[in-house]
């Protein structure tokens, strides 16, 4: 998926800033991405709330798992699909790494990428909703509830929307609560990928990135340590596609394969596999030198080889007795006394 310009630009700021600003009924709020304190503060909460919901009988997500097993609440049915679906899935990728010239052949193979991984979802969606009534659930829903107080201002005063965290969970404006909290997942969850993954190609982006790689200034501005998740994330996919562009021009993917998300990671999983194959075969070739024929599994030796009476030989022994008799004489021969 490409981005407008408009669109990369309007990213490339909500990035930067680690801040996002949003009409919500009729409040401007402005999301600012949690401090460390904040998210430091927000997992002693979890842990807590964690234990307290242990206390009050609530199963762990182990615990869950374990009751799931003993009452087949997910069927042996349902794990034989699972397993045959991400097997399929792993072939088809393979496939779709092979399929590189003709456009039609990958957006079939694609189609059927997309059913499978729908399969997937389906059976695993049946799975999790039994951990919605886990400890874990209940911890991380009470620390997103006091990441989002923390992280919701006024556009227009820069002030929390709620001074107290008391007053957000006792807020009256229910329907304005919960639009806040469900916009603060969206925002704190991240961009999408293959929006991430847009921007970092996109020229707009590409022109800042590889002046930050030679100038050595920080690329959004705040040291690594303070990077949000969508600074890693934009960082981590600019890096590989530096790297793609960066490749020798008989191994560079075309335009067409780099636009395309599914086409590439399956190109450069195949490319990657390739370049290890090659990698462990330049290995073994230094570490025992050239290869001889004695290298293979099966060597045939005549008898005018100067090898063939020292090789061991894997034959009945009858023959091997022969041949010692036939040995033995010959050295026999070698150690008699000259006549004078």
């Amino acid at each position: 998926m490409e981005l407008t310009h408009e669109e990369v630009e309007r990213y490339i700021d909500q990035i930067s800033s680690g801040s996002k600003i949003l009409d919500i009924g009729d409040e401007v709020v402005l999301f600012k991405f949690p401090s460390r304190y904040d998210l430091m503060r927000a997992r002693r909460l979890y842990d807590k709330e964690y234990n307290d919901s242990i206390e009050e009988g609530l199963l762990s997500v182990d615990k869950m798992k374990e009751l799931m097993k003993d009452r087949n609440l997910l069927t042996p049915e349902d794990r034989r699909k699972l397993l045959s679906a991400k097997s399929k899935l792993e072939a088809q990728k393979v496939l779709l790494a092979k399929t590189v010239k003709v456009k039609a052949n990958q957006d079939r193979i694609k189609g059927i990428i997309h059913k499978l991984e729908d399969e997937i979802r389906i059976i695993e969606i049946k799975e999790r909703s039994k951990f919605s009534m886990t400890a874990e659930t209940k911890a991380e829903e009470y620390k997103i509830l006091y990441l989002c107080w923390s992280s919701a201002y006024n556009f227009m005063t820069e002030e929390l929307l709620w001074s107290e965290f008391d007053l957000f969970l006792n807020e009256y404006r229910l329907v304005f609560r919960q639009n806040v909290i469900s916009e603060f997942i969206l925002f704190y969850g991240g961009i999408p990928t293959s929006h991430i993954r847009s921007i970092a190609r996109s020229n707009l982006w590409r022109i800042r990135y590889v002046t930050s790689l030679k100038t050595s200034e920080p690329l959004f501005g705040v040291p690594a340590s303070q990077y949000t998740n969508n600074m890693l994330n934009l960082a981590y996919w600019s890096h590989y596609y530096q790297n793609i562009y960066e490749m020798l021009p008989d191994d560079q993917p075309s335009e067409n394969i780099i636009e395309d998300d599914e086409a590439l990671d399956a190109y450069l999983n195949d490319y990657y596999k390739e370049r290890k194959k090659e990698s462990v075969a330049n290995k073994d070739k230094k570490k025992y030198g050239k290869l001889s024929a004695f290298d293979k599994d099966e060597v045939i030796v005549t008898k005018a080889n100067e090898l063939y009476e020292d090789i061991d030989y894997d034959k009945p022994r009858e023959a091997q007795a022969v041949k010692d008799r036939n040995f033995i004489k010959k050295r026999t021969r070698r150690t008699k006394p000259s006549r004078r």
